[in-house]
């Protein structure tokens, strides 16, 4: 097995937890390595590959990887084809619900960037699925800005609810402007994959509202992934997704700046905030909550995704 054919199969490993197959030019953009495997002998990095080169090894595991219709996935896996296609479809509505929310919020002070996560970022959720978004906030502005944001999709009933998250807006993750590294919120594993959904998720981000080349600077303070995903390049930020800045916000902005609600905002969401979530919090990476991240998620899925990522290149390689 070359150096390449172990990166290609984590990659298409990893998307076949999400039943995504990936065309040639995703396979190189998301080609996987951990940090370690890109580090040859003799101590120098290896070569992430050419688009060439990674279908000739491509070529070379024709008993592991099929393909069909531009798509290459796991043996025996064709029918997420379809489902690949189908989700398009669905997230496409999705992304427009998403950017008709981000038009009001933009309105909300201090807000610097808000960016679609998780599966919908890269168009592969389904009906029922809710609408992650992240955002970055200024300095010293992280708690105001996450009880405006709450407390507006509370009144228009847009945050999920047990049972019933089609479409929800779930804004989980506030992260102020100057603690934009986020490598520590890995998984607490001595696993050497424990960054494999971190990095995908940094890489995914779909930026749909963004200020003062904020996602920029995000993913230069996470150049770090490049040592996982050498062909990262990030989201390439076009008009079709793009929601620009307001005067509304600016002007707002600066009204509020001569007033201090930051301890206040603070001091009320400690005092509601669910007994299951002070439980944890802080812990672990699952939820964290401090004058820079606030970041609330009761469950943490990546141990799952890492588990049958794991399993899945054990019986590959």
């Amino acid at each position: 097995m070359n150096e390449l054919q172990k990166p290609i199969l984590s990659t298409l490993a990893y998307f076949d937890i999400f039943e995504y197959p990936l065309t040639l030019v995703e396979i190189w953009r998301w080609l996987y390595y951990t940090d370690k495997s890109r580090i040859s002998t003799e101590g120098s990095r290896i070569n992430q590959g050419s688009i060439t080169d990674i279908e000739e090894s491509l070529s070379q595991l024709l008993n592991k990887v099929e393909s069909k219709n531009g798509f290459f996935f796991l043996k025996g896996r064709e029918d997420i084809i379809q489902t690949r296609l189908n989700r398009y479809s669905i997230a496409e509505d999705k992304f427009k619900k998403a950017k008709r929310t981000v038009k009001v919020l933009r309105k909300i002070p201090f807000i610097k960037m808000v960016a679609v996560c998780n599966t919908l970022a890269y168009s592969n959720t389904d009906k029922a699925g809710d609408i992650d978004l992240f955002i970055i906030t200024k300095k010293n502005r992280l708690w105001l800005t996450r009880l405006l944001v709450v407390g507006f999709l509370k009144f228009k009933r847009q945050r999920p609810v047990p049972g019933n998250k089609q479409d929800a807006i779930d804004t989980n993750f506030f992260l102020s402007e100057e603690n934009l590294n986020v490598s520590y919120l890995g998984i607490q594993s001595n696993d050497i994959n424990k960054n494999l959904s971190l990095v995908y998720w940094i890489d995914q981000l779909v930026p749909i509202y963004d200020t003062d080349n904020t996602y920029k600077i995000f993913l230069e303070a996470n150049g770090w992934i490049k040592n996982y995903l050498p062909n990262s390049t990030g989201y390439q930020l076009n008009d079709r997704r793009l929601i620009k800045s307001n005067w509304f916000s600016r002007s707002v902005s600066m009204i509020l700046n001569l007033f201090s609600f930051e301890k206040l905002a603070e001091k009320f969401q400690l005092k509601i905030m669910p007994s299951g979530l002070k439980e944890i919090m802080n812990k672990d990476s699952r939820v964290i909550v401090n004058d820079k991240i606030l970041k609330f998620h009761l469950e943490d899925k990546r141990v799952g995704y890492l588990d049958k990522f794991n399993n899945t290149l054990k019986q590959l390689v």
